[in-house]
C-alpha cells in the first residue's frame, strides 16, 4: 500500500539549543506477521538513502542504506549501539530511548520516540521523533 510520511525530529544540544528538521515522502506499507514495514527513498545533495521502519508492538527500528548507512533500534529502556556510515567516515552512535509510543489504527500510524543520543565524543542530546504514516 502506498503512503504519505511525514517526520519531525527535534534535536536538543548539550547546551539545550532546539533544532527542527521536517521531511516528507512517499513510500510503501508491507504487513509481514505482526510486524509492519515501510520503505522509503530520500535524495539529498544528489545522493539517494532508501530507509526501512521496522514497527513492532513495543519497538522500532530504522535502517538507512546508501550515501548513509546506520540502523537504530527504539526499545523503552534499552540502549543500542551501532556504527552510522558517511562519505566522511563511520561514527559509533549511542541511543537511550526514554519514551516510545506507537498508535495504529487502520488508515494511519503515529510513532513518538524520546532517546538520548551520543555520537562518539562529538555530540551528545536529545532527539524526539514524530513520524506520521498515512495511506495515500
Amino acid at each position: 500500500m502506498e503512503v504519505n510520511i511525514n517526520i519531525v525530529t527535534t534535536q536538543f544540544n548539550e547546551l539545550g539549543e532546539k533544532n527542527i528538521i521536517k521531511s516528507n515522502a512517499t513510500g510503501t506499507l508491507y504487513q509481514k506477521k505482526d510486524h509492519k514495514y515501510i520503505i522509503y527513498k530520500e535524495v539529498q545533495n544528489g545522493e539517494e538513502t532508501t530507509t526501512s521502519l521496522k514497527i513492532e508492538k513495543d519497538m522500532v527500528t530504522i535502517k538507512r542504506y546508501g550515501a548513509l548507512n546506520s540502523t537504530l533500534v527504539f526499545k523503552v529502556g534499552k540502549t543500542d549501539t551501532s556504527r552510522y556510515m558517511t562519505p566522511q567516515g563511520a561514527f559509533v552512535i549511542e541511543n537511550h530511548t526514554k519514551e516510545l509510543s506507537i498508535s495504529d489504527n487502520e488508515s494511519k500510524i503515529s510513532i513518538d520516540i524520546d532517546y538520548d543520543i551520543k555520537i562518539m565524543d562529538m555530540f551528545t542530546g536529545r532527539n524526539l521523533i514524530n513520524i506520521k504514516i498515512k495511506e495515500k
